[in-house]
């Protein structure tokens, strides 16, 4: 491909299929797993055949993007026009809108309206979670993840939302959420509420809300117990991914028209250091009455949702809780950078995430409730403490499900927990359609469960 260096960038015309490359005058070029990719330069134009192999919709995803960002560091690309023969729809949709992130919006799949139809709906979902993750922490404050969302709110009759701050927190009792944020004056404790209630059928009577939480710490500097460097500190603007991912899937569902009631619940600060910052050692008597000692100021995240689940769950009564957060770096540790680890599922809903996970290319790891993990989070000097462990040689695994059990101790209804920190951030470098910072995963997976 040495000979590709137009002055100006050219469209891209890729063609995906199944079997053997036939593109008249192509030039056959290497290709990731066995994979056959030809191409063809015209003056105006690129064209890129690429046959995928029998790989999971995962790998094909990451397939495509090899080969999409090898020529495009040979020639510079403007935008795409994607064509599939015997190519499945999922397959077009999931690559497609890998490719809407990495051209910018600039991609038409003209032989297959109804897929460019989705693939626009769920990017604008993406788009929303991507851009909040990527901003920096002095903008996308507590501050603004509620006026953004009373904002959105205005213009939708059937949501009502509520914001708590300070005063109001303390006056209810949400303690754990005043104790995490206490330091920051940028981006104090907030709790976003929002009830969508869709309009009743004649004779029906209301049912109770599918509750979707979502952890919004806006810069996690791990506290007293500051975060070292190699514990990615610098990326940690991101640990506000489990808020935009609820917000966006909120808004999504609320704009397709969904017909069940629908509840937001996102608790939103800045762990900061500071004089008013919380220590380690206290005990904090939570929103439920359960007391927590701090054992260590950054694991903070189960914290603040501690209280937002209890608080949702007594004032709301929730058929279920979805979860998101960027909860604990063994998610990323133990299952990689692509995959999120999912607590508590029960079977529909393993099963709809998971067919909607290989649907949409992206990765999940099951795990159900186990006595031990919840031992683990047991304390001798208060009811629970944040930092659990294992008994014997063990004390110091399975972080993502013990900091999941610890959300169970809050919930009066079923809970299903998604530990977001692997798979929300780029930290390979190699997640399909994405440069430097937030991935969208795994919101399409999640939409696509409830579209199915």
């Amino acid at each position: 491909m040495s000979d590709l260096n137009p002055a100006s960038p050219l469209p891209l015309f890729l063609s995906l299929r199944r079997g053997r490359c036939d593109l008249p005058g192509g030039t056959a070029i290497s290709a990731l797993a066995e994979s056959e990719a030809s191409i063809r330069l015209e003056m105006q134009a690129v064209h890129l055949q690429i046959a995928l192999p029998e790989l999971s919709r995962s790998e094909q995803r990451y397939v495509v993007d090899q080969a999409i960002k090898s020529l495009h560091s040979v020639v510079k690309l403007n935008s795409v026009s994607v064509e599939g023969q015997g190519i499945d729809d999922d397959t077009l949709e999931t690559i497609g809108l890998d490719l809407h992130h990495r051209f910018s919006g600039k991609i038409t799949l003209p032989q297959h309206p109804e897929v460019e139809k989705a693939v626009t709906l769920t990017a604008k979902a993406e788009d929303l979670y991507r851009r909040w993750v990527n901003e920096d922490p002095s903008t996308r404050t507590s501050i603004a993840i509620a006026s953004d969302t009373r904002k959105w709110a205005q213009s939708q009759p059937l949501v009502e939302v509520e914001v708590l701050e300070e005063a109001e927190l303390a006056e209810r009792g949400l303690r754990l959420l005043l104790a995490v944020g206490g330091a920051s004056e940028e981006s104090p404790p907030r709790l976003v509420i929002a009830h969508y209630q869709p309009e009743l059928s004649p004779g029906s009577s209301p049912e109770a809300p599918l509750a979707i939480v979502g952890k919004g710490v806006t810069f996690d500097t791990g506290g007293i117990n500051v975060k070292p460097y190699a514990s990615y500190v610098s990326m940690m603007k991101n640990d506000m991914g489990g808020a935009a991912l609820a917000v966006a899937l909120f808004q999504a569902l609320v704009e397709s028209g969904y017909d069940k009631p629908l509840l937001l619940v996102v608790p939103t600060c800045e762990n900061a250091v500071g004089e008013k910052a919380m220590r380690p050692g206290a005990v904090v008597e939570s929103y439920s009455g359960k007391t927590v000692r701090i054992d260590h100021t950054d694991a903070e995240g189960r914290l603040i949702l501690a209280d937002a689940i209890a608080y949702a769950g007594e004032k709301y009564a929730p058929r279920e809780f979805l979860c998101f957060a960027t909860l604990t770096t063994s998610a990323l540790n133990s299952y990689g950078p692509f995959a999120t680890p999912v607590h508590f599922a029960d079977d529909d809903m393993q099963a709809r995430v998971s067919l909607a996970g290989q649907a949409m290319g992206e990765d999940f790891h099951f795990f159900p409730k186990r006595l031990w993990h919840s031992i683990a989070n047991e304390d001798k000097e208060a009811d629970l403490r944040n930092t659990a462990r294992l008994p014997g040689h063990a004390a110091a695994g399975a972080g993502s499900r013990n900091a999941a059990h610890f959300l169970l101790e809050f919930a009066n209804a079923p809970l299903c927990h998604f530990d977001i920190f692997a798979s929300t951030w780029n930290w390979s470098g190699e997640a399909p359609g994405t440069g430097y910072g937030a991935t969208g995963a795994p919101l399409r997976s999640i939409l696509r469960s409830f579209r199915d």
